[in-house]
């Protein structure tokens, strides 16, 4: 699972260095300890996908790029070891989930505090750094006795950069004037 190189299982061709290579293993391994979990190929795999994504991924995608980066001739873990995973590293704070509106949840990794934006109409997830909207939760909260955990997290819906460029026309009603 450390090799640097591949074999394309559809061309035969070699590939690019692969993500888990022994620098990146190295960095992954790092993570997990310092969050006390053990090294297990598993976990690096996820957290080798997962890392250069910069994004949120399901359970399925998590699994098909796994597949896409190891050799061969590595034993290519199953779904459900896949999901088992994703678990043990969101209950450890090394991964937070996202349940999208058509109920499929996304993994992302917990690096920093930071809310989501997802776009309505292509499902791209903006991450929005947590500082950004700290004064508007104090200010929702004000006068409550609720307190947020630091996990705590919002999730906006609206239009992408990309998908606002997209809009025939503004598509915002228009209010009639006051007579």
């Amino acid at each position: 699972m450390v090799g640097i190189y591949h074999r394309l299982r559809d061309t035969g061709e070699v590939a690019k260095p692969s993500p888990l290579d022994p620098a990146v293993t190295e960095r992954i391994g790092e993570l997990l300890r310092a969050h006390g979990l053990r090294r297990m190929a598993s976990r690096i795999a996820v957290l080798a996908v997962l890392e250069p994504a910069n994004t949120h991924l399901s359970v399925a995608e998590i699994h098909q790029r796994v597949r896409d980066c190891l050799p061969v001739e590595d034993e290519l873990p199953d779904l459900a070891t896949i999901y088992r995973t994703v678990t043990t590293l969101v209950d450890q704070g090394v991964l937070h989930a996202l349940a999208l509106e058509s109920g499929v949840a996304t993994y992302g990794l917990a690096v920093d505090p930071h809310h989501h934006a997802v776009c309505t109409q292509c499902g791209s997830i903006i991450e929005v750094p947590a500082g950004h909207l700290a004064a508007a939760l104090e200010h929702a909260i004000a006068g409550s006795s609720f307190h947020l955990s630091e996990r705590a997290g919002l999730t906006l819906h609206g239009l992408c950069p990309r998908c606002q460029v997209d809009q025939p026309g503004d598509t915002r009603q228009k209010r009639s004037p006051r007579t």
